[in-house]
């Protein structure tokens, strides 16, 4: 379309000016220099979702969610124990004693347990997502390859683009190279251990008392 355009402006100048063959070269150049840039198209969504790699990555994260939702578990029943062995000997304790109990249960039913299960989704969503980057990353030298095989100058995601057409979209050769490189991506574990030490590194950094791990 933009060519066109030029053209017919060219057209104009010249019908107009009664220009010769001279100002005819002249115009040529103009476009020339204005070439417009080659712009091609990838949908990284596809190359994460639809490569032999990143088919991995569903199961290996189910896997991992269903060990930390085990973990959590294990720990939420922990604490209900303790709460009801708390209850059976109170009035065997003395005040202080009995005192430091409940507030050392309120604060792990109240704060801990919650936080550790927060963290623990944003660890297991970070794992996700660096798995998925690990792939984005391999998939960066065969963009720029055939990026420079098509003479392209500008590269789009999918995403950011309303239409495109398809001969533009090199997703599909990417996705070939992609699959012939990486097979595979490993998502990374999260256990409550880790959590628990990310934790006691936030509370230190802030000046509070860490809690010891429970055995």
């Amino acid at each position: 379309m933009k060519s066109k355009l030029f053209a017919a402006a060219g057209a104009a100048l010249l019908v107009a000016a009664g220009a010769g063959a001279a100002a005819l070269f002249a115009s040529a150049e103009a476009q020339s220099a204005a070439k417009p840039p080659v712009i091609l198209i990838v949908s990284q969504e596809v190359l994460v979702g639809q490569s032999e790699a990143g088919k991995t990555i569903p199961s290996q994260a189910e896997a991992v969610k269903t060990a930390i939702e085990k973990e959590l578990q294990a720990e939420a029943d922990k604490l209900k124990k303790d709460i009801e062995n708390y209850q059976k000997g109170a009035s065997l304790m003395s005040d202080e004693v009995r005192k430091k109990t409940e507030q050392d249960l309120a604060v792990r039913q109240q704060v801990s347990l919650p936080q550790q299960a927060q963290i623990m989704e944003q660890v297991f969503a970070g794992a996700v997502q660096n798995a998925q980057s690990k792939i984005l990353q391999e998939s960066q030298p065969i963009m720029k390859a055939i990026l420079d095989k098509r003479g392209g100058t500008i590269l789009l995601d999918r995403s950011a683009v309303m239409y495109a057409a398809p001969e533009t979209d090199i997703t599909q050769e990417v996705l070939a190279e992609l699959n012939k490189k990486m097979k595979t991506v490993a998502v990374q574990k999260v256990t409550l251990a880790d959590v628990k030490k990310k934790l006691q590194e936030a509370q230190a950094a802030q000046g509070k008392p860490a809690e010891k791990p429970k055995k």
